[in-house]
């Protein structure tokens, strides 16, 4: 008798936990497909999968994606931007840190994790750290991205600093610097030579563009100011090289040596001053935006002495 009560006691004591372990497998089976969602995220962005993107997202009115200070309301816009992704496959990489899951809710819950994003490679690799966060819905049994939010930390400025390399480009292919219309090589008795008269430009994701200036014998203060006017947060970086410098940035070689730098900001005040005769080059680049180009109006000249 004693025997089958405590048979009862035993078996009364597993049917009294067996809701609570019911109660742990959908919070444990949520936290497996959102890692996976976030898995499968990121693997397609380093495949430059613009196709597979868009389609995580979710097709409803309101969906949103926040980054570089730009704000993307709807699939379609969304799709759009990454569909800039296409071919750039291995020209960076993304690795994320641990993911930190929280429900929201039935039916909801939000992704939070920091990544590393990776440019080049080898002597020219550089690397930026940054945050994601991602509110994912359960639409007909599939977890779709409703909105994101990415900030990437910025590089700090200062003149001893060297430029972020550009994109590694191919045998058959060249950096993806964008020629701008430069000025011809002035004569020793003109004081005033134009570097770029203020007309924007625009300067492609992971690119940059350059003006080409010549300078005679002497000493050549130049001056300017370029300002960030749309794409994203409008940042940009601006450097002023000489041209075997200039020849080392194009090929991402290391060890770039430049005479002025910005550093990453949306408003810069060129103040610099040259010696002559050379031939520099006033570069503005955008290098460590993935898929957000930017426009630039650049006005910049040099002053020099006959």
């Amino acid at each position: 008798m004693c025997r089958n009560r405590l048979a009862v006691a035993l078996v009364g004591g597993i049917l009294s936990t067996t809701p609570l372990a019911a109660q742990a497998s959908p919070a444990s089976a949520q936290r497996t497909e959102i890692q996976q969602v976030i898995k499968t995220y990121i693997d397609a962005h380093n495949r430059s999968d613009a196709a597979t993107i868009a389609e995580m997202y979710s097709k409803q009115p309101g969906v949103t994606s926040v980054g570089d200070g730009q704000i993307m309301r709807g699939w379609d816009r969304i799709r759009e931007a990454f569909d800039q992704l296409v071919g750039t496959e291995g020209k960076f990489k993304i690795s994320t840190g641990s993911v930190d899951i929280l429900p929201l809710g039935p039916g909801y819950a939000l992704a939070l994790t920091s990544y590393t994003l990776t440019l080049g490679s080898g002597a020219q690799e550089t690397q930026q750290r940054g945050a994601m966060t991602l509110v994912l819905q359960k639409v007909q049994g599939e977890w779709k991205i409703i909105h994101d939010h990415t900030s990437t930390q910025a590089q700090a400025g200062g003149t001893a600093a060297p430029p972020s390399p550009p994109n590694q480009a191919t045998a058959n292919q060249s950096p993806a610097i964008t020629q701008v219309q430069a000025s011809a090589p002035a004569a020793p008795t003109v004081s005033r030579i134009s570097i770029t008269d203020g007309q924007a430009i625009l300067v492609k994701a992971q690119g940059s563009a350059h003006y080409t200036f010549h300078l005679p014998p002497g000493v050549c203060p130049i001056s300017g100011r370029i300002t960030g006017i749309a794409g994203g947060n409008k940042d940009f970086e601006a450097f002023i090289m000489d041209d075997d410098n200039f020849q080392n940035y194009s090929a991402g070689a290391a060890g770039t040596r430049v005479l002025w730098q910005s550093g990453r900001v949306v408003v810069a005040t060129i103040d610099a001053t040259l010696t002559g005769p050379g031939t520099y080059h006033l570069v503005v680049s955008n290098s460590w935006s993935i898929a957000t180009d930017k426009t630039v109006q650049a006005q910049a000249s040099a002053q020099c002495g006959s």
